[in-house]
C-alpha cells in the first residue's frame, strides 16, 4: 500500500504510484514467448500478477490522482460515512473495477 509518507516522500500521489507499479513490475517474472504468444496473453500469479497498487486516499483530489496513475486498489482513510459514499461513486465512475476499502 502507498501510504501518505510515501506520497510526500515521491512528490505527490502520481508519483509513488508511478514508483510502486515499477516496483511491481521488478518483481514479475519474464518469460521467454513468441510474438505470436504473447498476443493477448495476461500476466498470471505464476507471474507475480496478483501484485496490486494500492493507495490510501483522503479525499477526492487525491482519489482522481491514484485512479488515473494506475492504481488498481483505493484505502478511504479519514473519510465519514457520507465522504465515503460519495467516493466511492466516483471510483466506480472513473473505472468500474478499482477495489476500494475503508481505512477508518
Amino acid at each position: 500500500m502507498v501510504t501518505h509518507e510515501e506520497i510526500a516522500r515521491a512528490g505527490g500521489v502520481r508519483a509513488a504510484v508511478e514508483e510502486a507499479l515499477s516496483l511491481a513490475a521488478l518483481r514479475m517474472t519474464p518469460r521467454a514467448m513468441t510474438v505470436y504468444e504473447a498476443t493477448g496473453m495476461a500476466p498470471t500469479e505464476a507471474d507475480g500478477a496478483e501484485i496490486s497498487v494500492q493507495v490510501a486516499v483522503r479525499n477526492e483530489e487525491e482519489l482522481r490522482e491514484a485512479i488515473a496513475a494506475g492504481a488498481e486498489a483505493v484505502r478511504l482513510v479519514g473519510v465519514s460515512v457520507e465522504g465515503g459514499e460519495r467516493l466511492r461513486m466516483i471510483a466506480r465512475g472513473l473505472r468500474e473495477d478499482v477495489k476500494i476499502e475503508d481505512g477508518g
